[in-house]
């Protein structure tokens, strides 16, 4: 039985292409229906052609669902560059094919045409298994989407976080709060990062022992959530607690220019 959904992704479709290549982007639209689990001690990173990917299944994160191979293969169509095709031809005890074509190709408005193909059979399990897989597709596009608004700057955050982490372990605590700073204004428009953003400067202000620092962070991470139901946020406000949790504040243009990467017109 065979399941197609397409649906638009507000990125280069350079970008949509290169993660779908990465288990990261698996995981994360993945979740919570599926979590997968490497099997063996090395875990895998990327899908690349050829290589066989053996995987435990977890359904909602906890219950098990036996193993999977994934495995991966690249088509292009002859002649042009796009549309470029991921393949997993997968399968496991259970379910003997999980046929999965992934499209990506440029949207004539802009951005990314996101294609899932797949065809399934479990046997007697067909139509149970082919069920569960259009929940599962139409929730990872959906994840997709909304990952797309928030993956420039979740790049930008991960390379300032990185940053932040070595100034620390070199003792140069002004450089570090600079870069939880510049990783708070990034983070301000997306819920769940503004959140991680505070919690990243409550921890190193406690192992510095800054209390005052300290108290101004649980102020604003009991704050955030009242900025972000209301649409009401501070743009380019550092986060500290020496600055006032109100007070706009410009944003520094090579985070602007670091931003423009990636996003589809």
């Amino acid at each position: 039985m065979k399941i197609s959904r397409s649906t638009h992704i507000g990125l280069k479709p350079e970008t949509v292409w290169a993660e779908v290549q990465t288990a990261r982007l698996l995981q994360h639209i993945a979740w919570p229906l599926v979590h997968f689990v490497p099997v063996g001690e090395a875990a895998f990173d990327r899908f690349r052609p050829g290589e066989r990917n053996e995987v435990k299944l977890r359904l909602l994160g906890i219950i098990p669902f036996g193993t999977q191979w994934i495995v991966t293969s690249q088509h292009e169509a002859a002649g042009t560059e796009w549309p470029k095709r991921l393949r997993d031809d997968g399968y496991s005890h259970l379910i003997t094919r999980w046929d999965h074509w992934i499209t990506v190709a440029p949207d004539r408005s802009g951005g990314t045409h996101y294609t899932d193909e797949v065809e399934v059979s479990a046997g007697l399990l067909t139509p149970l298994i082919w069920s569960f897989a259009k929940i599962f597709y139409w929730h990872r596009q959906r994840r997709w989407r909304e990952l797309a608004k928030s993956l420039s700057a979740r790049r930008v955050i991960a390379a300032e976080m990185a940053a932040y982490r070595s100034a620390e372990a070199l003792g140069n605590h002004d450089l570090a709060w600079r870069h939880l700073e510049r990783v708070h204004i990034i983070a301000q428009p997306f819920w769940g990062l503004h959140l991680a953003s505070h919690g990243a400067m409550l921890a190193f202000a406690i192992r510095q022992r800054d209390w005052s620092e300290a108290l101004g962070q649980i102020f604003r991470l009991l704050l955030a959530p009242i900025g972000a139901l209301t649409g009401k946020l501070p743009i380019g406000n550092t986060g500290r607690s020496t600055v006032s949790a109100f007070q706009p504040m410009p944003i520094p243009p090579d985070l602007l220019e670091l931003l423009q990467d990636g996003i589809g017109e």
